[in-house]
């Protein structure tokens, strides 16, 4: 299925449900409608997607006892909505970053122009939004899903104010990336327990709520982070450009645990236009991978004790699969 989440999973059907709702979301205007439709049509890994699938199943049959089929097409649908926000943050970040590529193909800014990109990437809000009106079971369901984009969206702001700043903490780096990333594993987690409690509110103090929120938060801080230690770890032949986010002025993890090492900072403003400067210093000082991967290790944990209050059930299965995967991601890495 993934890079980070193995091959196979039990739910194809909810999945290629998701991908015939993503399909039908046409693009009018032309130059744009074949470019922006093979990009959306083009899933990726589709892992918050399935995240809503797997709670929203799950609590279905534990709380209804039965499976009625207008509440699964309203999970699958939410699972589609949740990839487009996904997306349309994607291509405004392409817009930002100046990249080249998209999941394998080339960025619609590289066709269009940053400024039709970015009304392109606002028109996929907008479908992101349509989806939701057609499911939300509340106003409350949509003004959950808004402050969570709201939360998405200040994270961006976050990673951009700290850029190329040296006494970056550890504490505002999870900010940021509880905002760009954990934010949507956690929406998607509590949404589709949401639609399969068939509720209209929201109850932060339910166990249901609280633990499905725990688990998405905690499995997107990992994500982000093994993604981040992908991108400095010498050991890691991966195919993505290296070094991007510290070109950028972004620093990750492992570079803000380095950064209280004095030496370290004055070979950080020679690594910016050199990276493999850089590079060197993690191959000499090895125990900041193996810190971050500790790091990592606490947040996989904390998703794993969310998962605690589930009955054994084949979607139980395959969340605490994701678990394990992502662990053997990080061994396959020798990280």
């Amino acid at each position: 299925m993934t890079e980070f989440f193995g091959e196979t999973y039990s739910y194809k059907q909810d999945i290629e449900k998701v991908k015939e709702i993503l399909a039908q979301q046409h693009f009018n205007v032309e130059p744009y409608r074949e470019k922006t439709e093979v990009l959306i049509q083009n899933n990726g890994k589709m892992i918050r997607a399935l995240i809503t699938i797997l709670f929203g199943r799950y609590t279905l049959t534990v709380n209804q006892k039965n499976y009625d089929q207008e509440t699964i097409f309203s999970i699958d649908q939410c699972a589609a909505a949740i990839e487009l926000l996904h997306l349309a943050t994607l291509v405004h970040d392409d817009v930002i970053d100046n990249a080249e590529k998209r999941r394998g193909l080339t960025t619609l800014q590289n066709f269009f122009g940053n400024k039709n990109t970015i009304y392109l990437g606002d028109i996929l809000f907008t479908k992101y939004f349509y989806l939701l009106t057609s499911l939300a079971p509340s106003k409350e369901f949509i003004a959950y899903h808004s402050s969570a984009m709201e939360k998405v969206l200040t994270g961006e702001l976050i990673q951009d104010a700290l850029k190329f700043h040296k006494q970056t903490t550890l504490a505002e780096y999870y900010q940021a990336i509880k905002g760009k990333t954990a934010t949507l594993f956690s929406l998607s987690a509590v949404s589709g327990v949401w639609l399969g409690k068939k509720n209209k509110q929201f109850d932060e103090d339910n166990l249901e709520f609280k633990n499905a929120f725990n688990f998405g938060y905690n499995l997107g801080m990992a994500f982000q982070m093994l993604d981040d230690l992908k991108d400095l770890n010498p050991l890691v032949k991966n195919g993505k450009p290296k070094f991007e986010d510290l070109k950028a002025g972004i620093y990750t993890f492992p570079i803000i645990l380095a950064l209280k090492d004095k030496s370290f900072q004055k070979i950080l403003s020679k690594g910016e236009s050199n990276p493999f400067i850089i590079e060197n210093y993690f191959i000499e000082n090895p125990d900041y991978l193996k810190r971050c991967k500790d790091i990592i290790d606490h947040f996989l944990n904390e998703a794993q004790k969310a998962l605690e209050f589930l009955i054994d059930s084949p979607e139980s299965d395959q969340l605490n699969s994701l678990l394990t995967n992502l662990r053997l991601n990080m061994e396959n890495y020798n990280i």
